[in-house]
């Protein structure tokens, strides 16, 4: 017969140190679309769900707002999977592949709220089975451990100014933005029909270097000198059309220039990308010289495979990026630029390496979707280890400033890119702009600082909330006696007065039990929880040890 004891001596653990959290086994959730349960001795709760081409909600309640990890405990048995994990309407893909079960984070340092949270895996791929799902909280400091120098040995100053001003606001305000075609046509938009100006302007060096005759190839850094006096941040991006000149193509099914030469620095084909890079660079040079930084996103979207530096894999791409930071930075003696890499999903093996990048971008095209996309957020914080800002570096529909608070999506920017993008309905409506450029949430250009000064802000850390919001008086007897009961897995509570609300948690920091008992005694099953150690708390005091044999 299993029963519980108390240690002869009770053991008091800091509560702090308790790591909270609750497993919700998959045979709880609903079931839909074919998902079945199955009985398996070596599972969690004796069972697991079958998805097949089903999907699994469940309604979580979480006591006070906090910050969670979540993973998913499941196994692949029919090969690598794709399929979907959603949280109050927010989505994320996520693969499993291992054909044994295993445990793999799906969402770091995910805000929520107190309340109830609708959870779901849905099917893409579908078949995987699935054991349960776990939320573990965690503190508001470990979301972020943002790299406090840029990647530019020695930078100007005015470009650590800026790098200082982005972390400073990461995860307490958004930076708006929207991307131009020609000087200042969405600026100008956005200021006469809501009276605000972008904080942030994106600026493209598509036609620059092509001897257009009727293009000043300056006009990208004339204009980013022209929005950086105003205090305005200049962000770059580059349409690369073909280095050899074959085409004017930057599309991979418009061109064949062949971007794995970068490994063969004789070939024309290496020749004339250096050559490119050289004219750009010099163009960037006038800005140093002028003492204005630029977020410098080169070779975007490139796993996405659509433009020719993407169209060979990922070595080739990687080592360009690797090039051309050499060439631009220790050739070219470029100290202005700060380095943004665009991510496309499952693009790991593309990344240029942390040396190389200040910065992660992700280009969201949604259509009249304005979540807060905390989701891939998240999955990109902890992707990069939490070190490099992570930004909405291009976007269609932007997210509503309120639900960014509400899910504590820390994207550095938002920026549309231009045209109807911005100025259309169906991707963003006015009355959501207005409301957008008038949040406080929300940084504007009339709100910047002095970027050529700015020496940073020093803010107090978030606090924390108590896992527990206990309103016990501060004279109230909190001492607690626990008892072995003859009754199989019944663990006796009593307390001098009214115990109110309780908590227990298995070693692991899984909460198993929680609830509010009005009398000075309570009863509690722990039936259906394995032999071990667990922890009681009550009252926001110390956690109490017990064996359960």
């Amino acid at each position: 017969m299993m029963q519980l004891k108390v240690l002869a001596l009770v053991s008091l653990v800091v509560f702090s140190n308790v790591v909270l959290g609750q497993r919700f086994e998959a045979e709880s959730a609903v079931l839909s679309g074919g998902a079945t349960k199955q009985s398996s001795q070596g599972r969690s709760g004796g069972q697991f769900v079958a998805q097949n081409e089903g999907s699994l909600s469940w309604d979580i309640s979480i006591s006070t707002q906090g910050y969670f990890d979540i993973f998913i405990h499941a196994a692949a048995p029919n090969g690598n999977k794709i399929n979907v994990f959603s949280i109050d309407g927010n989505t994320v893909d996520f693969s499993s592949s291992d054909q044994n079960y295993t445990s793999q984070k799906i969402a770091s340092a995910l805000k929520l709220s107190a309340g109830t949270h609708n959870v779901k895996i849905l099917k893409a791929w579908g078949y995987i089975n699935i054991d349960y799902i776990e939320f573990q909280r965690v503190t508001a400091d470990s979301r972020f451990y943002i790299n406090t120098q840029l990647v530019t040995p020695q930078p100007i100053q005015n470009a650590a100014r800026l790098y200082r001003f982005l972390q400073d606001n990461y995860g307490r305000k958004v930076i708006s933005g929207v991307m131009t075609l020609n000087s200042f046509d969405e600026t100008n938009w956005l200021k006469t029909n809501t009276g605000k100006e972008p904080a942030l302007v994106g600026l493209d060096f598509m036609h620059s270097g092509r001897n257009y005759a009727w293009y000043n190839d300056r006009q990208p850094i004339e204009d980013a000198k022209t929005y950086y006096d105003r205090n305005g941040i200049p962000a770059i991006c580059w349409h690369w059309r073909d280095p050899l000149r074959n085409t004017e193509e930057f599309y991979t099914n418009k061109t064949t220039f062949d971007v794995s030469k970068i490994f063969d620095s004789a070939s024309p084909e290496y020749q004339a990308m250096i050559a490119d890079i050289d004219y750009i660079s010099g163009l960037l040079k006038e800005l140093q010289q002028q003492n204005v930084p630029v977020i410098w996103r080169p070779l975007h979207e490139a796993a996405g495979g659509w433009f020719w530096w993407g169209a060979k894999g990922a070595a080739p791409c990687k080592k360009l990026f690797q090039v051309m930071f050499d060439r631009m930075v220790n050739h070219h003696g470029l100290k202005n630029l700060i380095w943004v890499w665009t991510r496309e999903p499952n693009d790991s093996e593309w990344y240029p390496g942390d040396a190389y990048v200040d910065i992660v971008g992700r280009d969201l095209y949604k259509d009249g979707v304005h979540s807060s996309h905390v989701l891939e957020w998240s999955n990109m914080n902890d992707l990069y280890g939490k070190k490099k800002l992570i930004t909405m570096s291009e976007c269609g529909s932007f997210p509503d400033p309120d639900n960014l608070v509400a899910d504590g999506a820390a994207w550095s920017w938002f920026m549309p890119w231009y045209g109807g993008f911005v100025r259309d309905a169906k991707y963003n409506t006015l009355d959501l702009w207005k409301k957008t450029m008038n949040h406080e949430y929300v940084i504007t250009l009339d709100e910047m600082p002095d970027l050529r000064t700015y020496e940073g802000v020093t803010h107090e850390p978030e606090p924390e909330p108590d896992p527990v919001l206990s309103t016990e008086p501060a004279d109230v007897d909190n001492s607690l006696k626990i008892y072995p009961t003859i009754i199989k897995d019944i663990i006796y509570i009593e307390a001098k007065s009214p115990i109110g609300r309780i908590f227990i948690f298995n070693s692991l920091g899984i909460e198993v039990h929680s609830g509010v008992e009005n009398s000075n005694k309570a009863v509690i099953s722990l039936a259906n929880e394995a032999c071990g150690i667990y922890f009681v708390k009550f009252r926001n005091q110390a956690a109490v040890k017990v064996f359960k044999q």
